[in-house]
């Protein structure tokens, strides 16, 4: 106990001379309130600081995505002019390849006239479940899939020119998965397509 208070009694000796001088008797109190001031404004206002910097990035970031969002309108806005703006066939043109309403007819009409076209015979007209909904008036139209299956017989020659046709169809119809296979007997093939062709919901 004794040794501990001698240590601190020499610290205090070398410490006390140093509190009589002149200028730290009379500046002492004013540097250590501004000393202590300034930690407190340290800690307080670091908070604050990260905070601001915070909110500046979000706001920053907040910006871009009111950028794009503002350049995503004014194309739509464009386009559309551009759609009102189009010629009455070209318009026409649109409405037969992506129709308003399913149509199913359509597509299976178009698919027999091509088979027909090329002396192919159809063995399988198959097309997935849909589901349909009534479309609001004032709701913009999506695109949606009809999604089904053609197996059709003819010869190599007359199997490509029917591609071709599918190609330049007046309904839009896109190709997934295509396959030929030899019939046992002749020099016949069988293709199998799985398609998409689609309408506006």
């Amino acid at each position: 106990m004794r040794l501990g208070s001698q240590i601190y009694t020499r610290y205090f000796t070398y410490i006390k001379p140093f509190g009589k001088l002149p200028i730290v008797k009379t500046y002492g109190a004013a540097i250590f309130t501004l000393f202590t001031m300034t930690v407190f404004i340290i800690f307080a206002v670091k908070p604050t600081v990260e905070t601001i910097l915070v909110l500046q990035k979000k706001l920053a970031d907040s910006k871009q995505v009111l950028e794009k969002v503002n350049k995503k309108a004014n194309d739509l806005s464009l386009g559309k002019q551009k759609l009102e703006n189009l010629n009455a066939d070209v318009k026409s043109e649109i409405a037969s390849a992506i129709p308003d309403t399913v149509q199913l007819k359509s597509v299976i009409r178009n698919l027999e006239q091509m088979a027909k076209n090329r002396d192919a015979s159809i063995s399988a007209l198959q097309f997935q479940p849909l589901n349909l909904e009534t479309k609001a008036e004032e709701k913009t139209g999506t695109i949606a899939e009809i999604t089904f299956n053609f197996n059709v017989e003819g010869d190599y020659k007359n199997l490509v020119l029917l591609l071709q046709e599918l190609k330049t169809s007046d309904r839009l119809i896109s190709i997934d998965h295509l396959s030929l296979s030899k019939v046992n007997e002749g020099n016949k093939l069988i293709m199998a397509i799985t398609g998409k062709a689609y309408f506006l919901k």
